[in-house]
């Protein structure tokens, strides 16, 4: 016999068995909306209409016991609140038609890099200051093709190491003490007496264990200088005045030589939680949660698509090889990615200590949990290490894995370890993509797009190069190909097929790279090496580095593209102005001063080099390219072909036929300023 409790305690559990047993959570806690505003006035910006503008802040409450938790460095150690959860929060803009009728289904949610928006100059343009997120209403858009197709656009805040006033993450601390590594590396001038830390402080000035080591390249031991020849402290009025925060040496810090700080520093922020942030940002969006004005219209938000350039697009990688692709409740977040400029790595995002921003030793990063194992889609082998791994291994398990767009300019293979992305470890064959994956290569584009016309000097990045910066962009073929990922995503239509550089004639050793012998344009003799590197046992389950600087295993072998008869990348997507050509544009440069010890080019930045002017120049000059006046028998045909190789690019949907008038515009103003005044932009005085 069945007593009522026990009959009601069964009745209970039936109920659970039948729905699914669902625990308390409260990923999403509170949504608190600061203002809510037409957009820029409440401008019709096409088709879509107005858009108005909702900011504010999310605040999480996440178990740190849930198994999708686990994965959060440190997440352990953050204090928690009465129900044992542990809190944060997060700013957030979203932007969105006013009109729900008008809107797409899908949302754009770009991950910021540093707190600052890089769609702009491909999803939309603007003319003035660089946009910044959280000064929307002072945005001049000259171009609104995001906000013309109906996108509701997002941004949330990830990162925790931006000042006040961004789109940010106010993590938590954790309580725990530990090893840090810093860098130090002065790239000209006189010497410096002290340096700011650039992570974190220092526990207190004293540490009498800590080191500072000098070293020439990034794989020295170094020479550890003696503790009493350097201090925690900066200068100030002629005094020295003890600081946690900076570093002092006798003689100063030399340009050109690394220094590395190793010692306990100040309690750390629970970085990780920026990507918990970003996916339960996501899930909410798509799967709702507490009330809030965010979720008034959500068929405008049954897809949600993630965008991130350079850093950025790391973040995404990092996301999916931690499996953040599913929440708390296994179910997906992202449905699709483009992840541009990324290359093969991922990034110092969820770790103790971990430093948004460093990128590696092609940027100055040195030795960085950056470009780590595993990099490609499906599992890989190192038999160097003996692990095996694979970039889409916890998506997979949890089958969550998102449509994913790759996308490289010619820099991710010189800077980025691009092509570890699809072959083996050391380079001797080729690897698949998943079959939810394409990658496009854009050959003749940069990393960072400098200003036109080209020049040596940089003024936005107060920096000067051997080369004049290359000025190349793929932003109009990011159009088409969003438009693509979302026709993939939302209604099953098959995207163009991944076009790449492939082993043998496309993919070489930079030695065997026939680059011609172009006046004053130096082929690179070395390129920045990446290295296994042992960060301690602890790094890959707990997230903790014990080993500083880490053990330093034998470098990956890192291949780049091979150029054609005018030294211009082979294997990708010839957008108009590579297919037809004005000069050689490439996707490194060297920045002067050089610091060839430490295999440095120029970071991110490319070079252009124009085609001589006439067939006289050309001989005059000894350059092997066929002069400007050989190749095109004036403006006119220079922007039929433009037109024609526009038109082909429609055809393979690369590019969308509304955008090849402004493709001409642009690709006149080139042929304009490269012709009438080529000297200006030929090889470089140096």
């Amino acid at each position: 016999m069945i007593r009522r409790g026990a009959r009601g305690l069964f009745g209970m559990l039936a109920i659970l068995f039948v729905f699914g047993w669902q625990p308390a959570r409260a990923e999403v806690k509170q949504i608190l909306i600061a203002s809510r505003e037409p957009w820029l006035n409440g401008r019709s910006l096409g088709p879509a209409g107005a858009y108005e503008k909702l900011q504010g802040r999310v605040v999480y409450a996440i178990d740190p016991k849930d198994a999708a938790n686990l994965k959060i460095a440190d997440v352990a150690l953050a204090p928690r609140n009465a129900d044992g959860m542990v809190e944060f929060s997060s700013d957030f803009v979203v932007l969105r038609p006013a009109d729900p009728a008008k809107a797409r289904p899908s949302v754009f949610l770009e991950i910021l890099n540093r707190g600052r928006t890089q769609a702009s100059g491909s999803f939309f343009s603007t003319t003035g200051t660089p946009f910044n997120v959280e000064s929307l209403e002072a945005l001049n858009l000259s171009d609104a093709f995001l906000f013309a197709q109906g996108f509701t656009v997002a941004w949330v805040g990830w990162q925790f190491n931006l000042p006040e006033g961004s789109i940010r993450l106010t993590a938590p601390i954790a309580a725990v003490s530990s090893v840090v590594r810093d860098e130090i590396l002065l790239t000209g001038g006189p010497p410096r007496s002290y340096a700011l830390l650039n992570s974190y402080c220092a526990t207190d000035a004293l540490q009498p264990n800590a080191t500072l080591t000098m070293k020439e390249r990034f794989n020295d031991q170094g020479a550890i200088l003696p503790r009493a020849a350097w201090s925690f402290a900066r200068e100030e009025d002629g005094k020295t005045i003890p600081d946690a925060c900076a570093v002092q040496l006798t003689g100063g810090f030399k340009p050109g030589l690394l220094y590395e700080a190793v010692y306990t520093g100040a309690p750390p922020p629970v970085a990780g939680l920026g990507l918990s942030a970003i996916r339960d940002f996501i899930s909410y969006l798509k799967y709702g949660g507490v009330d809030s004005a965010l979720r008034e219209h959500p068929e405008t938000q049954k897809y949600v698509l993630g965008y991130g350039y350079s850093q950025s697009a790391r973040l995404l990688r990092q996301y999916l090889y931690q499996g953040f692709t599913a929440d708390e409740r296994g179910r997906q977040t992202f449905d699709a990615m483009f992840v541009a400029s990324g290359g093969a790595g991922r990034g110092s995002f969820n770790h103790r200590y971990a430093v948004p921003g460093q990128a590696g030793n092609s940027v100055l990063s040195d030795l960085q949990p950056v470009d780590l194992f595993p990099f490609t889609d499906g599992d890989e082998f190192d038999p160097v290490t003996g692990k095996r791994d694979g970039l889409l291994r916890e998506a997979r398990r949890s089958k969550t894995i998102p449509k994913i767009f790759y996308t490289y300019s010619s820099t991710e293979f010189w800077a980025r370890v691009g092509s570890l992305a699809y072959t083996n470890v050391d380079g001797s064959g080729e690897l698949p993509l998943d079959a939810n994956a394409r990658l496009y290569f854009f050959p003749g584009t940069p990393h960072s797009r400098a200003p036109f016309p080209p020049g040596t000097q940089i003024l936005f990045a107060r920096r000067s190069f051997a080369n004049p910066a290359n000025f190349a962009s793929a932003g109009w073929a990011f159009r088409a190909l969003l438009l693509d990922l979302e026709a993939w995503t939302a209604k099953g239509q098959e995207p163009p097929a991944s076009v790449y550089p492939h082993l043998g004639r496309e993919l070489v050793a930079r030695e065997n790279v026939k680059f011609p012998s172009v006046p004053g344009m130096d082929f690179p003799a070395s390129m920045p090496q990446n290295w296994r590197m042992d960060f301690g046992q602890d790094f890959l389950s707990k997230g903790v580095i014990t080993i500083q600087p880490p053990k330093l295993g034998p470098a990956y072998t890192v291949l780049v593209p091979q150029v054609d008869a005018d030294g211009n990348d082979l294997g990708g997507i010839e957008l108009p102005f590579r297919a037809v050509p004005l000069g050689t544009y490439t996707g490194w440069n060297y920045e002067l001063p050089r610091l060839e010890s430490l295999h440095y080019l120029a970071g991110l930045i490319g070079s252009f080099q124009a085609f001589p002017l006439t067939k006289e120049q050309r001989a005059a000059a000894r350059d092997p390219r066929a002069s400007i006046e050989e190749r095109y028998k004036g403006r006119e045909d220079y922007l039929a072909r433009i037109h024609a190789a526009a038109l082909k690019l429609v055809e393979r949907k690369f590019l969308r036929p509304e955008d090849i008038p402004g493709v001409e515009k642009e690709s006149a103003v080139y042929w304009d300023a490269l012709t009438s005044s080529v000297g200006s932009v030929g090889p470089s005085r140096r």
